[in-house]
């Protein structure tokens, strides 16, 4: 409800700002046809056509649709003259001068002009030059190596006599996809026809427990040729592999887009936080509830703690950063660290600021035995795979990978 009334004031002010403007062009944005001159009147206010259709063009693709026709534009302008005659009765109200209303206002004000500040003074002078872009792809060529992936659809059953039928009637000629429909006991893909979707081998692949035994039988297979039965490990599959895609490495072109907005997301996080920086200086900002943290400093073990239970992922990666910070020698610092990494990757997705970590602990604690576990953070983190809920869970896929590595060499 709030967020409607700031909104309205918002409109409002707009409204005051452009009273004394006219629209000497003819323009047309969906059913809304702008001439100059004045849209209407309320009071002292005037709206002119030009803030109508500036009102309009903010509004919503939703929310545009409700004014379609030759009276399009008489309707909206009913709207905001409805909306200008509730302001003037709340002013006369004097509902304004509440002290709740202008705490409302002020911080409603206050958001209009930081995002104005962010974005003039911020992100608008950030330029990411077409070096820069050639330069990060040069030196992460494994970040625009894409897996090799299949598809495939398939019909599982947890009941072996059922699989034989199944497999059966496939062979007599009967269509795959409209089997698995009818016969999978799937339900996640069986609506689908059986289909998976895109998976990488022993990554995740929707509908499918055993992914590792689904993948090996996947990779063995012709195009378009059905199984037979392949035994999982919760039952029984019939599956039929629809596409196969090797291994490929974008070229520079190709990712030049998604080099870009990484640079950018970089800068304009450090030029946040330089900007604030320089303003803290100028306007003497002090934070009275850290001073007093800082002075009653908690041991890394009640920062570990702290972190375990923490529910929010940046609070918790704070924890993480005062162990690093102020406990560089202690035990669980160098883990601190990977789970700094680790939670920026699974949880916020930002894999700039997960790569710059593991390769902080690289730098740091270069002996420690977490840096198997970022390496493999590194070369997974982008990659499709069932979420990882802790450091355990992260060096259980690194053993798994292992031992299928090793069990390919045989």
């Amino acid at each position: 409800m709030f967020a409607r009334r700031a909104l309205l004031f918002v409109l409002i002010a707009g409204c005051v700002v452009l009273t004394a403007a006219s629209c000497s062009r003819e323009k047309k944005d969906g059913a809304l046809k702008v001439k100059s001159g004045l849209a209407a009147r309320v009071g002292d206010i005037k709206l002119t056509d030009e803030f109508v259709l500036r009102t309009f063009e903010d509004l919503p693709d939703d929310q545009k649709k409700q004014f379609k026709g030759p009276d399009a534009q008489a309707r909206f302008v009913d709207r905001l003259v409805e909306q200008h005659l509730l302001y003037l009765a709340a002013i006369d109200a004097k509902l304004d001068r509440t002290e709740e209303m202008q705490e409302r206002l002020r911080w409603v004000t206050m958001n209009i002009l930081v995002a104005e500040y962010f974005s003039k003074e911020i992100t608008d002078k950030i330029k990411i030059e077409p070096k820069e872009i050639e330069e990060y792809y040069a030196s992460h060529p494994k970040e625009f190596v894409q897996a090799p992936v299949m598809r495939a659809q398939y019909i599982f059953t947890a009941d072996s006599l059922k699989a034989v039928r199944l497999n059966k009637r496939i062979a007599q000629g009967e269509v795959f996809t409209k089997l698995a429909a009818a016969e999978s006991e799937d339900k996640a893909t069986a609506s689908s026809g059986g289909d998976v979707g895109y998976f990488n081998s022993g990554g995740y692949i929707k509908g499918v427990s055993d992914t590792e035994g689904f993948s090996k039988a996947a990779e063995k297979l012709e195009l378009g040729v059905a199984s037979g039965i392949v035994r999982l490990s919760n039952g029984f599959a019939i599956m039929k592999v629809t596409e196969k895609n090797p291994q490929k490495t974008e070229t520079l072109d190709e990712a030049r887009r998604t080099i870009e907005a990484k640079l950018r997301a970089q800068k304009t996080e450090e030029g946040y936080k330089a900007a604030v920086a320089e303003l803290k200086k100028k306007y003497k900002a002090e934070n009275y509830i850290r001073d007093r943290l800082d002075k009653t400093t908690r041991t890394a073990e009640e920062l570990w703690e702290m972190a375990q239970i923490e529910p929010d992922a940046r609070n918790r990666i704070q924890y993480y950063r005062d162990i690093v910070n102020l406990y560089p020698t202690h035990k669980n610092a160098a883990e601190a660290l990977f789970m700094i990494g680790f939670t920026y990757a699974e949880e916020l997705k930002d894999y700039v600021q997960a790569r710059r970590t593991f390769d902080e602990l690289e730098q740091k604690y270069p002996q420690s035995p977490m840096l198997e576990s970022a390496k493999w953070m590194i070369e997974n983190m982008e990659t499709a795979h069932p979420k990882l809920e802790s450091f355990e869970g992260v060096q259980k896929r690194v053993e798994e990978d292992k031992a299928r590595k090793a069990e390919g060499t045989k």
